[in-house]
């Protein structure tokens, strides 16, 4: 997928279908703190205040599409208790049509959760348990509706094991019909870095138009510093990079440009990389070129990153454009 730096047409990028953006991917239920100093010491307690909002990568960047104004979709699996409906629910009040199957195995009876410290110099460290996400399979997969959308995203694939063998199906069969495909693969904090994990990576690549990383996972991928190259020579099209407090940036084979990042208390860093993605995507699917892309998505982040997540709060565009006017006014 050729995608030049300068002079988009303006004129969008959206296919008429049925959804702008279909994500296939994980659902958590998010616990996160407000930033504490530290953790406590063993055996003591401190008192901090907690967030409660949908999570997971897939989950997160649904929620911000639909509330960027996108139609979106999502495709995951829940188990059948309490916090699985909540989920659902949330997601449904924010506009995300949730093509949602309950799993079926004892071993898998609720939603993913995640407990997320966050910490005042805006790092966080977290506790999941994938739960029902790691039952998501092919046979949930609507083949037909992943060709019905503008953009195809596979988010959480650590997360959702289940899928490893149809990760590269799901994106050529998307990628065939003119979609652009998009993953996020995140961190692999239960396979670890093997070989083999690796591969599961490897072999979708060149059914990909984008790869969303960061510098860490780009090291963990290819085993340098300064690996996204040897992503694009794997057969990605294009590679995404978070980079945090230094912004981000766009590498192809093409051209390499960097964005900064906004200047901005981090309150609520948990899920940040979704909604900039979400933010990403809305961009892309204007026909906004690179380097308003990576503004735009930046500014999503910079307004979630610096609010409180009462319940689920995702950026509007109204609150991009206000961010945007702050900075560049």
């Amino acid at each position: 997928m050729a995608v030049k730096q300068k002079g988009a047409s303006g004129e969008g990028r959206k296919r008429k279908g049925d959804y702008d953006v279909v994500l296939i991917g994980d659902a958590f239920y998010d616990i996160a703190t407000m930033p504490v100093r530290d953790y406590p010491e063993r055996d003591k307690q401190i008192g901090c205040e907690f967030m409660l909002s949908i999570g997971g990568q897939a989950g997160n960047c649904a929620a911000a599409c639909a509330s960027l104004g996108l139609k979106t979709a999502l495709i995951c699996k829940t188990g059948d208790d309490v916090l699985s409906k909540w989920i659902i629910s949330e997601l449904q009040k924010l506009g995300v049509n949730c093509f949602a199957t309950i799993a079926q195995k004892e071993e898998f009876p609720h939603s993913g959760i995640t407990v997320s410290i966050s910490f005042e110099d805006g790092s966080r460290s977290m506790l999941s348990d994938r739960g029902a996400n790691l039952d998501l399979k092919e046979e949930d997969m609507d083949f037909e509706l992943l060709t019905e959308t503008s953009f195809l995203m596979r988010a959480g694939h650590w997360n959702t094991e289940g899928l490893f063998a149809a990760n590269n199906k799901i994106l050529r069969i998307a990628k065939s019909a003119g979609v652009s495909t998009g993953v996020d693969i995140g961190w692999s904090a239960y396979l670890g870095w093997t070989e083999s994990a690796r591969q599961t990576v490897f072999d979708f690549l060149p059914s990909t138009d984008f790869l969303f990383v960061n510098e860490a996972e780009i090291k963990g991928l290819s085993g340098k510093e300064r690996g996204e190259h040897e992503l694009l020579e794997r057969g990605c099209e294009n590679v995404i990079i978070h980079r945090g407090a230094k912004g981000s940036s766009w590498v192809n084979r093409d051209f390499e440009i960097s964005c900064p990042a906004f200047k901005v208390k981090p309150i609520s860093p948990t899920g940040v990389g979704d909604v900039f993605n979400a933010g990403f995507i809305y961009a892309f699917l204007e026909g906004k070129d690179a380097e308003e892309c990576l503004k735009f998505a930046n500014a999503c982040a910079a307004a979630h990153i610096s609010k409180k997540r009462l319940r689920n709060v995702v950026p509007t565009i109204k609150d991009v454009d206000s961010m945007l006017e702050a900075i560049y006014k």
